[in-house]
């Protein structure tokens, strides 16, 4: 003991003065001589000795240490002093920026990084720019106040818009935003608010949108129409899914109770749809055979009336765009007669269907022989017009008879004078030649009834023109001859007047009444004249001898006939056919009268008379003489326009591709058969030569739309060979190919190209009803085994073992790659939603499992110091092996190095669980620790092996209870520790 305390150690010594000069001569280099220093350091009673220790080491973890456990105020105080200023950079401790940052993050506790942080921004301005660091410290304090903090003095921009984003809270963005003076920030941060509570209202929106989306769903249920209910569900399945895309705002439960109500009546619809849908295909079948039987009916009535109306109506200047027009009407009821057929096989034995397909019949030959029957049509009008030409001289010969024999004639001149001879003669001629076109008009009519026999229903039109012609000419006839009988009558009255007259000496009398009677005499026909003939003459013989009062009858007639002509003059031009007419008959009134001859004043008022005469009459004439110029200009214009489209035609260059040149030669075609009226000479004309720069230009478009016809003639046939073919898919691509080539091929000509678009239509439509045919077989055959796959998804027991389960899934999953995607997704979705519950279940018993565990370790330790109650064995199984096997050690070994109040609190700082006053210094060592493990060694110690520790370091005792109350406050709170 002498020897011992004589030559033991310095720093032993209990001066204080020799242990401190003892640190001097130590080294921290030595690992003895530093177990020497750390001894020295924390438990030195003396604060001067722990210092110098401290200085020597001068290690920041041990300075941070003694900051925390230090007892003695000073020893703390220069502790705090020196961690403080190796964080700050000021000290002769120097620190990484990286274990500044570890240290903060992990070691320091809040009250001093909120403490630290402030004076660290005053020596580094850019320290919060680091948005990790910036980060972990936010994470780390967890105040509000920090974070606005860092968000107003250091944060960067990204991190601004980090933390604006990430903030859910408004009335705290809106203070904020006060605060802050940069505009861009505070727009954003106001967008993030209004986002905030959009946001807040877009779960109440997207419930009653689904919920409305859903109603609509199963309100499909209530209707008919299949047709309606497809297209229904396709759009309120995209509206869905469109909507479902937005649940993930909803909870679990909520999501979970759309998306089954919406499987649901899926589900339900599906079923429906299939139990409604044969009956109303058949139903729409019978309704697309009632109309296409309808509307064959209406198109057979059509195509009648077009064929009629071109018979009657276009017979002789029909166009080929007209019979292009009604052969179209005929081809259509053809087109519709074979998709009736194709719609109902028993059509063939129709009776009304047969009867339209015989008309049918009738009509195409009605339109085979129509291009004969023009030709005749053509013909008949030329003998109709060469028989109204004849029937309108007849007629204007005889309105000449009937206008002298109005007109009238003087007694003067019907005396012996020249004149009334010429007069005398001339209607004699005109008499004969009234006959003899009487004669050619009954020849004109026989030739005209011979030709109308060969045409199978002569137009309206011109029967109506010829029995216009023949009743005209068979009125005059009628007129003529009642005219003839009046005019005999008149005759034999007046002779008796004339007799009766001469008889009483009233000679004047009897002369102005002969004249009369002379004319009427002249004006009948030979048949007539032998009626009264030998009377006539006796008369004339009678009155011969007063040839010298003629004179007397003429004078009077021509003023009141220049009065007559002024008036006509004067009146307005209403009808200028009707004034033609007029001042024809007033001039042939004129001349009709023979001047007076007696004294020379007599013939000069005679003069002048004829020059007023002609001067009304040329007034009365302007109108006309405009009225025809007009005309002349409108012919004149038509002629430059026909010359001008020949023009045209002409310049055309034939060589241009034929689909352009149809289209151009087409219009020219149009505009030249809607032109203007010119005279037939000069229309003949110009038709010949229309015909001469047409020709060329219609052989080579016929050619072309021969050969189009020829090769889509071949395409027709191709297309009615794919429909006899095996492989109805392979037969509808090359359909779709034949489709293409058709498009690229020109046309074909009016009347063949409908005709054979039809029968190509018919074959495609063939081929491609058989592959719709073969794929609704084939969607029937997917639609059964998925509900097949369906059920035996339904049947898969969910609680049974991973094996069962595994193998009943792969057997579903097998069928599956023969289905559609859309098919296969249904069943996937089941799958899915199996597989889910599962997983939750699993989860559930997992999570269950865990709690059990730890309440049978907490029942366990309860009972080692004699509380609580229960079977050990039963909890012991309960609890597991491995912690059975860890409790059971605990047998006083005491293997840790830390004892059990040390566990305790480390287990507490691993789950974040708060630790009594009393052991705060603890706690500090355990996380000063805890961190230079992490930075040593790269970990640190987990809950588990904490609690492992706790448990096999000793047997429980009393005096343990505090702690074990804390472990099992511990357990119970993180039950996950019991892995």
């Amino acid at each position: 003991m002498i020897f011992s305390r004589i030559f033991a150690p310095s720093h032993q010594s209990p001066k204080p003065e020799k242990r401190m000069q003892a640190i001097e001569s130590l080294s921290p280099e030595k690992a003895q001589e530093k177990t020497i220093l750390h001894e020295l350091a924390f438990n030195d009673e003396d604060a001067n000795v722990s210092l110098a220790a401290l200085e020597k080491l001068n290690s920041f973890v041990l300075w941070l240490k003694m900051s925390q456990i230090a007892k003695q105020s000073r020893v703390k105080k220069v502790a705090e002093k020196k961690v403080n200023a190796a964080l700050l950079g000021e000290g002769d401790v120097t620190l990484s920026r990286q274990e500044i940052f570890s240290f903060l993050t992990e070691t320091a506790n809040t009250d001093l990084v909120v403490q630290l942080v402030p004076q660290m921004l005053k020596k580094e301005p850019m320290l919060l720019q680091d948005d990790a660091l910036a980060n972990a410290l936010i994470e780390k304090v967890a105040k509000p106040s920090f974070t606005q903090f860092v968000f107003l003095e250091g944060a960067s921009p990204q991190l601004q818009t980090q933390l604006v984003n990430e903030h859910s809270d408004v009335s705290d963005l809106q203070k904020l935003a006060k605060k802050v003076s940069d505009d861009a920030l505070v727009t954003q941060i106001n967008a993030r608010i209004d986002a905030i509570k959009e946001a807040a209202k877009r779960p109440v929106e997207l419930k009653k949108q689904l919920t409305l989306g859903l109603s609509k769903y199963q309100a499909l249920l209530d209707k008919s129409d299949v047709e309606t209910i497809d297209e229904k569900r396709n759009e309120l399945e995209s509206e869905l899914t469109g909507l479902f895309a937005q649940i993930d705002l909803l909870t679990s439960e909520e999501r979970a109770d759309y998306e089954e109500k919406r499987a649901r009546i899926g589900e339900q619809l599906e079923r429906y749809l299939s139990r409604i849908r044969p009956a109303w295909e058949e139903k729409q079948q019978a309704s697309q055979r009632a109309n296409t039987k309808a509307l064959c009916e209406q198109q057979l009535t059509h195509a009648k009336e077009q064929v009629a109306w071109l018979y009657n109506n276009r017979l002789c200047e029909a166009t080929l765009a007209d019979v292009a027009t009604v052969n179209e009407s005929v081809r259509g009821v053809e087109a519709t007669l074979e998709q009736l057929a194709r719609l109902d096989d028993e059509s063939a034995t129709d009776k009304r269907i047969t009867q339209i397909k015989r008309s049918v019949d009738e009509l195409n030959e009605q339109l085979d022989r129509f291009s004969m029957q023009q030709q005749y049509g053509q013909k008949l009008l030329i003998k109709l017009q060469a028989l109204e030409d004849i029937a309108a001289k007849i007629v204007s010969a005889s309105d000449s008879e009937s206008d002298k024999d109005t007109r009238g004639v003087s007694v003067e001149e019907a005396s012996a004078s020249t004149e009334d001879l010429s007069q005398v003669n001339g209607g004699a001629l005109q008499r004969g030649s009234v006959v003899a076109l009487k004669a050619e008009f009954d020849e004109a009519r026989q030739a005209y009834k011979a030709l109308s026999r060969e045409i199978d229903a002569i137009p309206k039109a011109l029967s109506k023109r010829f029995n216009a012609a023949t009743s005209s000419v068979n009125a005059k006839e009628r007129a003529q001859k009642s005219k003839e009988n009046e005019q005999v009558k008149h005759i034999r009255k007046h002779i008796s007047v004339i007799d009766n007259l001469i008889a009483q000496g009233k000679f004047r009398v009897a002369i102005s009444k002969f004249a009369k009677l002379q004319e009427s005499y002249a004006a009948l026909p030979g048949s007539a004249k032998k009626y009264v003939e030998k009377r006539f003459e006796k008369t004339a013989g009678d009155v011969s001898r007063l040839e010298g009062w003629q004179d007397y009858l003429a004078a009077p007639r021509k003023p009141a006939l220049v009065e007559e002509a002024k008036a006509l003059a004067s009146a307005d031009a209403e009808n200028i056919k009707q004034r033609s007419e007029a001042i024809k008959y007033l001039r042939k009134q004129w001349l009709s009268l023979t001047p007076s001859s007696s004294t020379s004043e007599e013939s000069s008022d005679d003069a002048l008379l004829q020059q007023q005469f002609d001067d009304a009459l040329e007034k009365a004439f302007e109108p006309c003489r405009a009225h025809y110029a007009k005309l002349d200009a409108q012919r004149a214009a038509a002629r430059e326009q026909r010359m001008s489209i020949i023009a045209t035609v002409k310049a055309m260059d034939i060589n241009m591709p034929e689909a352009e040149l149809v289209k151009v030669f087409d219009k020219a075609s149009k505009q030249w058969h809607a032109a203007g009226q010119v005279e037939r000479e000069i229309y003949e004309q110009l038709k010949q030569e229309w015909k001469a720069v047409s020709s060329p230009i219609e052989a080579k478009v016929n050619q072309w739309q021969s050969d189009n016809q020829a090769q889509k003639r071949a395409l027709v046939t191709q297309a009615c060979q794919l429909a006899t073919e095996e492989d109805v898919a392979g037969a509808a691509d090359k359909a779709q190919l034949l489709q293409s080539q058709w498009k690229q091929v020109g046309h074909a000509g009016k009347r063949e190209e409908s005709k054979l678009w039809a029968e190509f239509k018919a074959a495609n439509d063939t081929v491609f009803e058989r592959l719709k045919a073969e794929r609704k077989v084939q969607n029937n055959a997917f639609n059964a085994l998925v509900d097949s796959l369906l059920k035996q998804v339904e049947a898969v027991d969910i609680n049974s073992d991973d094996a069962t389960y595994s193998q009943s899934i792969s057997d579903v999953r097998a069928q599956l790659t023969d289905l559609p995607k859309a098919q296969r997704t249904k069943v996937d979705k089941k799958i899915d939603s199996l597989e889910s519950k599962r997983a939750a279940q699993a989860k559930n018993a997992q999570s269950q499992a865990r709690l059990a565990r730890a309440q049978a370790l907490i029942s366990l330790l309860q009972l080692s110091v004699g509380e609580g109650s229960g079977d050990e064995q039963s909890l012991a199984e309960t609890l597991g092996k491995r912690w059975s096997s860890v409790l059971g050690q605990s047998t006083g070994n005491k293997t840790t190095q830390h004892d059990r109040q040390w566990l305790t609190v480390a287990l507490e700082v691993a789950t974040g669980m708060p630790s009594p006053d009393a052991d705060a210094s603890v706690r500090s060592s355990v996380q000063l620790q805890m961190m230079t493990s992490k930075l040593e060694q790269g970990e640190a110690a987990t809950a588990p092996d904490i609690l492992a520790d706790w448990l096999s370091y000793d047997s429980i005792s009393e005096e343990d209870s505090h702690l074990l109350q804390r472990v099992v406050s511990v357990i119970d709170a993180h039950p996950e520790i019991v892995a």
